[in-house]
């Protein structure tokens, strides 16, 4: 359930639409809030509050109207300067960084704040009602100037944020922080690990001859797998599932999802079926929530896209490069995902496919060295994040994964780069590599 939960939130959160309808629905509530606390107290006649004091319902009507007017034009403004701004994002880096904007806290904020101004400016209107003598909507209508003034710092703040969040620094921070996030959650500290949960060659795994094969119904990008639920649904039925994939991995329709081994005899393989695809949920995209590699190709995209012989941009791609590689540095010093889980009687009843050190360090650097293989300066710094990285690799699995991405770089340099100098300062920072991975 609380898997669930947060997976719902995080939809809600990359819905654009989510914050500006909570507030025009308050706006809703405090309009009728206010024009019932007008109709039951003078709130001029209360002491300090005379200054509130409104001439006429044409008056109110009035000001109220130009409200309306004034923030339903600011807020088709906010809305057209979103989607410049997100042109020019997916243009400039990929389309994979509009998401981020629209989870943008600061846009969508501003944005419900002019709808919901214009909401409560139109429900106040019409509640004026000018044909009892005395009837007046003090409150009302100075909550309304309240929300305007409002409106009007959240314009020079939108302004702000927009210029701010277009710029590369405040783009790869944002996805850096994303990225920090995922691997605290994925790669948990040794005292965070649960003793139940162990990492183990699965080549050496013997589960049985006897399996269930259950196949996709759908296709789309794992975006959660509620291990737990697996767990107990497998202890429930006394067998061992064994799933074929992982999040954000693409799942053809006809794809395997998992087998379950010495499957129970007295349930229908439909319903065995129904509870390992209960316990997966498919998007139409890839998400953060479980999927480390999903922020690794947003940062690996927009260095790429910089490396472009149209926007020629290295400085972009040291930033990208430097992100990658302080995010891989976190799973190196973290011990390895664990694949095999036992449930509360130390019984195997689920063994995962996990990404490897080696896939984390493709994903984020294949299309790099692709496409930056013939830049001298762009393949130096690569080398010298390595080194860097190279000091806290300790696990001999890590250490094959560096020592096989050096001797692709080292074809890369011979095949790529022709200046000498440059040559020469590579063919030294791939010698102090090899030497610190021993």
């Amino acid at each position: 359930m609380k898997q669930q939960l947060l997976h719902l939130i995080e939809r809600l959160r990359a819905s654009f639409w989510v914050i500006p309808a909570i507030m025009m629905a308050a706006a809703i509530l405090l309009s009728q809030g206010f024009l019932a606390i007008d109709q039951h107290w003078d709130i001029e006649q209360l002491p300090g509050f005379g200054w509130l004091t409104q001439r006429d319902p044409d008056s109110a009507r009035a000001l109220l109207s130009t409200v309306a007017g004034s923030t339903i034009t600011v807020a088709g403004t906010v809305f057209s300067i979103t989607t410049v701004a997100l042109t020019l994002a997916s243009n400039q880096f990929g389309p994979r960084v509009v998401r981020n904007f629209i989870r943008d806290r600061g846009t969508q904020v501003s944005l419900g704040i002019f709808l919901s101004t214009f909401v409560y400016a139109l429900l106040v209107t019409r509640g004026i009602d000018a044909s009892e003598p005395g009837n007046r909507q003090t409150l009302s209508v100075s909550f309304a100037l309240l929300l305007t003034l409002i409106c009007i710092a959240y314009l020079i703040y939108f302004i702000h944020n927009v210029a701010q969040s277009i710029q590369i620094d405040s783009i790869t921070d944002q996805i850096n922080r994303e990225f920090r996030s995922a691997l605290e959650t994925i790669y948990p500290a040794e005292d965070c690990r649960d003793p139940r949960y162990r990492r183990q060659d699965l080549r050496a795994l013997n589960l049985g001859e006897d399996a269930l094969c259950v196949r996709a119904h759908q296709e789309g990008y794992v975006q959660r797998i509620d291990r737990q639920k697996l767990i107990e649904w497998a202890s429930e039925h006394h067998c061992c599932i064994r799933l074929d994939i992982h999040p954000g991995a693409f799942l053809y329709h006809w794809g395997v999802v998992a087998r379950v081994f010495n499957p129970p005899r007295d349930i229908d393989s439909h319903v065995i079926a129904g509870a390992i695809h209960g316990a997966v949920t498919l998007g139409p995209q890839p998400t953060a929530e479980q999927d480390v590699i999903f922020s690794v190709r947003q940062l690996a995209q927009i260095a790429v896209r910089a490396l472009s012989p149209g926007i020629n941009d290295p400085f972009t791609a040291y930033t990208c490069i430097d992100r990658l590689i302080d995010g891989i540095g976190i799973v190196l010093q973290r011990p390895e995902l664990p694949n095999c889980f036992n449930d509360d009687e130390n019984v195997l009843r689920l063994v995962t496919s996990e990404l490897d050190f080696d896939d984390v360090l493709a994903a984020a650097l294949d299309e790099i060295r692709e496409y930056g293989r013939d830049s001298g300066v762009v393949m130096r710094h690569l080398l010298s994040a390595l080194n860097e990285l190279a000091e806290i690799c300790t696990r001999k699995v890590d250490q094959n994964a560096m020592k096989t991405l050096i001797q692709r770089l080292k074809e890369d340099c011979e095949n790529g780069i022709d200046d000498q100098f440059d040559i020469t300062s590579l063919q030294k920072r791939l010698a102090a590599m090899r030497k610190t991975l021993g």
